[in-house]
């Protein structure tokens, strides 16, 4: 009967003949399910997010007449985060807001951004990692080797005794990591490798017993965000990061180690059916080892056959750019074109001009870009900025200059 009642509900959903699939795309990626199990239809959909929309930005009702007619002819919708989170509880709780945003972009300077952007994946939003020398060289210096042994049947703990937080037990250099069946569970389990592997209170190799008994198994109900739970690859990102880290004890992570850490915890939310493969990762211009990390990554061997190189198969989960704070030249671009062709990657960018049309609010003329985007090519952006805007505060003004952070979502 409630097959019967889903089909006649589909059938009844009219999407334009000139988009096909527009139909199975609706009801796979942003329809979400009734309290009585059955999907919502367009009308349910458009009902919940112009609502709430109309709530979040405090419009009238004239603004609201025109958002609910534009959406429910399909003449302009709302974001597609939005379509499904959009009205739910989920997003009205004050620590699940990123969730509504498509992008994101994280300077990568602390152990926390590694977490954030664990975090950000699983609420669905893409994420951007800046990875230029002045913010990984932040990051403190590993110095422990850490040994990873699994323990606990994911889904053994009976459902009403699950820890919901991560516990961390640490006794001398044995560490016992009870992840909790959360989204701030998994990201705190995570998070903590980074900070066992770089902690002055531990020596020599540190033995990580990770028990994943408390975590929901796959096809459970992820009731707030929606969906189904998959942990199919959460058990090996813990070897996987270890791997990882244990190869850079006595000094710090390089830009390539970074991107395949956040790519490790990428490749885990996408097995688990969170969202697609959305990342960025911005690494500086004369990083020749973060250039070249996805060159030659398919392989063939003697037989013959193709297949990736495992070490760094994660690395697919993102694109790389290299960002140029002085305009590249004609041969520079040349060269990113042709392996772009080639390969696919080689992304470049002038983050002057990226932070000029940024601040647009700056300038009044086209004259005074060309001001700043000399000020930039020297060295002296902020000078520029200050010299015109003395009243700017410092944090403003940092904000600004950054604002070459790419869209992982576009690119």
């Amino acid at each position: 009967m409630v097959r019967e009642l889903e089909r006649n509900r589909q059938s009844a959903t009219k999407f334009p003949e000139t988009a096909p699939a527009a139909n199975p795309v609706f009801f796979r990626t942003y329809s979400r399910r009734t309290q009585i199990g059955l999907r919502e239809t367009w009308e349910q959909v458009c009902d919940r997010t112009i609502q709430s929309l109309v709530e979040l930005g405090k419009l009238t009702s004239t603004e609201a007449g025109i958002i609910g007619r534009m959406q429910h002819r399909l003449k302009s919708l709302v974001s597609g985060r939005w379509l499904w989170v959009g009205g739910t509880d989920w997003i009205a709780k004050p620590r699940n807001f990123s969730g509504g945003y498509n992008c994101t972009s994280t300077n990568l300077e602390d152990w926390r951004a590694f977490g954030l952007m664990m975090d950000l994946a699983m609420m669905g939003a893409g994420t951007g990692a800046i990875l230029e020398p002045k913010h990984i060289h932040c990051l403190p210096p590993i110095r422990n080797s850490l040994h990873i042994t699994m323990e606990g049947e994911i889904g053994s703990t009976p459902q009403d005794m699950r820890r919901e937080e991560t516990e961390v037990k640490i006794e001398g250099n044995k560490v016992t990591i009870h992840v909790g069946d959360s989204r701030q569970g998994w990201v705190k389990s995570y998070q903590t490798l980074f900070e066992l592997a770089a902690s002055e209170d531990l020596s020599g190799e540190v033995q990580v017993i990770v028990d994943l008994s408390d975590v929901r198994q796959a096809g459970e109900t992820l009731k707030g965000f929606g969906g189904v739970a998959n942990p199919v690859k959460l058990t090996g990102l813990y070897s996987r990061c270890a791997g990882i880290l244990n190869k850079a004890v006595g000094r710090q992570l390089n830009s390539v180690e970074c991107c395949l850490l956040i790519d490790e915890a990428a490749v885990t939310v996408v097995a688990g059916n969170i969202r697609r493969s959305a990342g960025i990762r911005q690494g500086i211009s004369d990083d020749n080892l973060f250039a070249d990390a996805k060159s030659n990554l398919w392989q063939q061997d003697a037989e013959g056959n193709w297949r990736i190189d495992p070490e760094r198969d994660a690395l697919r989960m993102a694109n790389h750019t290299r960002v140029f704070h002085q305009k590249p030249t004609l041969e520079e671009c040349i060269t990113a074109v042709r392996k772009q062709y080639y390969s696919g990657e080689g992304a470049i960018q002038w983050a002057g001009e990226a932070v000029a049309r940024a601040n647009n609010d700056l300038f009044s003329s086209s004259g005074l870009k060309v001001e700043f985007l000399q000020a930039y090519t020297q060295g002296k952006a902020k000078e520029w900025i200050q010299e015109r805007y003395p009243n700017m505060d410092a944090q403003e003004l940092e904000h600004r200059l950054g604002r070459y952070g790419l869209n992982p979502c576009g690119n």
